[in-house]
């Protein structure tokens, strides 16, 4: 079983931020699957390297946001 702290590394390496801070975003925002397609669309963006070079690790991270927003909508909804 992971310490509070090792679990609190993995979320910042995962998602650049922590599932707190996801879930306070999913929220605040009213519309999930509308906040996980704008964050899929800034993975495009820093993707495509139009603003500068190529982000992939901050693509994967943006990824990984957008996964775990479908995810908790996924298991919010079977547990209805």
């Amino acid at each position: 079983m992971k310490t509070a702290q090792e679990k609190l590394q993995w979320e910042l390496q995962a998602y650049g931020c922590t599932a707190v801070a996801l879930n306070s975003a999913i929220e605040e925002n009213g519309d999930a699957l509308m906040l996980a397609a704008g964050i899929l669309s800034d993975a495009q963006e820093v993707i495509s390297g139009e603003f500068g070079e190529p982000d992939t690790e901050t693509a994967r991270q943006y990824m990984n946001r957008a996964k775990y927003i479908l995810f908790k909508l996924m298991k919010d909804e079977r547990n209805g």
